[in-house]
């Protein structure tokens, strides 16, 4: 067995080294040259320059981005590309514009009011390239983030917050059970393989604000991600503020609670429609045991995970004699058309 692992390693496509790595940056803005102008040069002060840079402005005024791409022409050096949506179609559609304008190795998402430290690039390709040798069902590779609570008034951008922001994520390979109970790390902290995100079709249109933790589970069922411990990315964030300058997060934490439940709903539907136990059933079982009583006493802990086991064992039953009866061709036992509830009290 070790032989052919062996073979079948040494048979494998050779990973590129850091320099050959060609990265894709995507940039979605409107109306929002402030935050823009500091975008831009987080960009073109990057020590690592295999780049390609897509300015995708969804609905803006197209003459503030235009002026600042002409004026940062010498640090772009014509690796930039502009895109102007006449009207505006959404955070995600517009970043599915950008991607599909790449063809490029890796793709990584930078918002217009993010940023990244000057070893942003040369750090993420240099450790993916490396692990990548090691790991090659490795897709992707995030890094720790810092949120930077700003104030803007006018031209000028105050900072006057600068916090950890997941420093608690354990490096190295992440775990994509963790990332089904909530998303681990913002779009400016992960670089991933541009083939990847095409199989998987890019980002759902139809989820903001929450489409990046769809696309990061949806990736993490396709391919490994590795987690870099240095915080290399800032994730800024603009309170009390409406309008264009708003943060997505920050001004709709309604629409992200809705959408969350509507998600899960989804994932679940899919899952007993088909008699499976899969992602939404997964989700749904790690939210209600998330919600129990963990101080209560060892007894009773005992004697719920002994009725949780009966109960999961007799769903499997059931699933399974429904599968055997559609492989025979028969319809389900109309007695047992549903399956045994859920978890035990």
């Amino acid at each position: 067995m070790l032989f052919r692992v062996i073979q079948l390693q040494a048979g494998a496509e050779k990973p590129k080294t850091m320099h050959e790595l060609s990265v894709g940056i995507v940039m979605r803005t409107k109306n929002r040259n402030v935050l823009l102008r500091r975008a831009i040069e987080s960009v073109i002060h990057q020590r690592y320059h295999n780049w390609r840079l897509v300015i995708v402005n969804d609905g803006g005024d197209p003459k503030g981005v235009e002026f600042l791409v002409e004026h940062y022409a010498k640090g772009l050096k014509a690796r930039v590309s502009l895109t102007h949506n006449p009207r505006s179609l959404g955070m995600e559609a517009a970043s599915n514009i950008g991607l599909k304008q790449l063809n490029t190795d890796m793709a990584v998402i930078h918002d217009d009011d993010d940023s990244w430290s000057p070893e942003f690039l040369a750090r993420m390709t240099g450790v993916y390239a490396k692990e990548k040798q090691q790991l090659p069902g490795l897709g992707g590779i995030a890094c720790y983030s810092n949120k930077v609570v700003e104030r803007v008034e006018g031209n000028l951008i105050t900072v006057e917050e600068v916090e950890a922001y997941n420093q608690w994520i354990e490096p190295g390979l992440l775990s994509l059970e963790r990332m089904c109970e909530n998303n681990m790390f913002p779009p400016i902290s992960f670089l991933y393989e541009l083939e990847v995100g095409k199989r998987i079709g890019f980002y759902n249109e139809a989820l903001p604000p929450l489409a990046d933790w769809d696309f990061n589970i949806r990736f993490m069922l396709e391919r490994d991600i590795w987690l870099l411990p240095e915080s290399l990315a800032f994730y800024q964030n603009r309170r009390d503020l409406s309008g264009d300058l708003s943060n997505t997060t920050v001004a709709g934490v309604d629409k992200h609670r809705l959408l969350r439940k509507m998600m899960i709903n989804e994932w679940l539907r899919n899952d007993l429609k088909a008699g499976r136990f899969g992602l939404g059933s997964y989700v749904s079982l790690r939210t209600q045991l998330a919600q129990l009583p963990w101080k209560a006493e060892p007894t009773h802990r005992v004697g719920f995970f002994r009725r949780l086991e009966r109960s999961i064992r007799k769903r499997r039953k059931w699933l399974l004699g429904q599968l055997l009866r559609r492989r025979a061709g028969n319809p389900p036992h109309s007695s047992g058309s549903q399956p045994p509830s859920g978890l035990p009290s």
